[in-house]
């Protein structure tokens, strides 16, 4: 990492060397930083502290000074073996007053992460940079700045359906040290300059006046023929600036064109007041007897009302033999994979009990939710599990969660986190559907960041691909 940020400050000092020179006085300084991130809501991590280097190249004084300069700065991701790595270049304008300065301007970010996992793998994004921040010169030796900066990623590596950006905050402040400094010249005294006797210019020629022309009119309307749509407008009529008369119906639907906003309505079409056509109510479908079906396709046109019927209007026959149901549990026993569950317990779909959280328990694995591969498409049978998930929920208005989502390793870091977000979102997107509270439920995507087993096994990568809910209403 230290030989990373060793090598960004070689080139960016290679490219502030290649600047134009201060027009009155500049500076040429390093500087280290220490700097406190806020990350985007989106993403696995939160608060995190570090430190950074900077090269710039200052030019001008007072309220024409301008600096050019690069940095960048290391965190190591917490509970991962990833390491970020924010790189900027950018353009500041910073008028100064006295000893102290004022930081305005913005630049370019790349984000690059580094990770051992799955052997040495890197991956970046790219985005914009904005900067605000004061500078206060310490003397001829030291500057101290104080700043704060956000970088704008509008093409994330997390990016999915629900995410199209990401905004990350920074604070920073350390001090920096020239390397070199250009001091202003000083004024040297005016010399007085002898006057110049200047020859008398000759009068110029007098310049002719344009005389000006009349274009034909041949119908007398006030525009020209080159411009008249109407040649031959009847004399005495009010036209507009193309010379057509202002009552002109183009599509004759019987709202002039000076009022017309759909000057191109279909002959014979009913208008409003404006000239749009106005909208053809559809016709009523016929159901006689309520069933649902329309006449047009009911082959039982008299379905008592309450009866379940087919897509063809006729009554649905009761089953011929009613299923088994040893423990009452409203599971039939032929898909009871629990049959001899207490009276009164509360099962899932399979007819096992499925409580999300034991007393004080924090988080719960959700088995049996699972996903087409490589897509963020729920299987069938996961839809028995959220329904139970759902109820619950309902049942415990006061549990707020954290909707998980985890992947293995196989493949690189930037998909596997946008997978795992994108199935996180569709699981909450699920429970909201079936009537839990979108504000009870927030979804994250770890990757594969977050393994709870081995990855070197089939079985211990589909231990590792994973829902969790983690309860954020119990005291830390």
């Amino acid at each position: 990492m230290r030989s990373r940020l060793v090598h960004l400050s070689l080139v960016v000092a290679s490219v502030l060397a290649i600047a134009p020179p201060a027009a009155a006085q500049g500076y040429f300084e390093v500087g280290g930083f220490g700097t406190a991130a806020q990350f985007d809501p989106t993403l696995p991590w939160d608060r995190l502290n570090s430190y950074g280097a900077r090269v710039s190249m200052g030019s001008g004084s007072g309220l024409g000074a301008f600096v050019l300069e690069g940095e960048g700065s290391t965190f190591s991701l917490p509970a991962t073996s990833v390491r970020l790595i924010p790189i900027r270049a950018r353009l500041l304008y910073t008028p100064t007053f006295g000893n102290l300065g004022v930081m305005l301007g913005g630049g370019a970010v790349r984000n690059e992460y580094h990770t051992s996992l799955s052997g040495a793998q890197s991956f970046h994004e790219l985005g914009f940079t904005g900067l605000a921040g004061l500078r206060l010169s310490l003397g001829d030796y030291f500057a101290l700045r104080v700043e704060a900066v956000v970088d704008y990623m509008n093409h994330p590596l997390n990016a999915s359906a629900s995410v199209t950006r990401n905004t990350n905050r920074y604070l920073q402040g350390g001090l920096s040290f020239p390397l070199w400094m250009k001091k202003p010249e000083r004024k040297s005294k005016p010399v007085r300059a002898e006057p110049v006797r200047v020859a008398e210019a000759p009068t110029p020629a007098p310049v002719p006046e344009k005389v000006e022309t009349t274009l034909p009119d041949a119908d007398h309307d006030g525009v020209p023929d080159v411009r008249d749509a109407c040649s031959n407008t009847a004399s005495g009529s009010t036209v507009d600036t193309e010379g057509c008369p202002v009552y002109r119906d183009t599509d004759s639907d019987g709202v002039i064109d000076t009022r017309d906003m759909c000057p191109a309505s279909p002959v014979g079409a009913q208008v409003d007041g404006h000239g749009c056509a106005m909208a053809v109510a559809a016709p009523k479908v016929q159901d006689a007897d309520g069933d649902g079906v329309p006449d047009s396709r009911d082959r039982c046109a008299d379905t008592p009302d309450g009866v379940a019927v087919n897509s063809v209007g006729c009554p649905i026959p009761p089953p011929l033999v009613a299923e088994v149901d040893s423990d009452h549990d409203t599971v039939p026993d032929s898909r009871d994979a629990c049959p001899a569950t207490p009276v009164g317990t509360k099962v899932d779909a399979t007819g096992c009990a499925l409580p999300l959280f034991k007393g004080n328990d924090r988080t719960v694995t959700l088995r049996g939710v699972n996903f087409e591969p490589w897509k963020d498409d729920l299987l069938p049978a996961s839809t028995m599990v959220l329904d139970e998930v759902a109820r619950q929920l309902i049942e415990s208005p006061e549990v707020k969660v954290e909707i998980g989502g985890h992947t293995d390793s196989s493949g690189n870091v930037g998909r596997n986190l946008r997978l795992s977000l994108a199935r996180a979102e569709t699981v909450r997107a699920y429970l909201v559907m079936k009537g839990v509270e979108s504000d009870r439920l927030v979804a994250r995507g770890y990757g594969l960041s977050k393994p709870i087993t081995s990855n070197a096994t089939a079985a211990g990568r589909a231990m590792n691909r994973r829902v969790e809910l983690r309860r954020l209403d119990l005291p830390k």
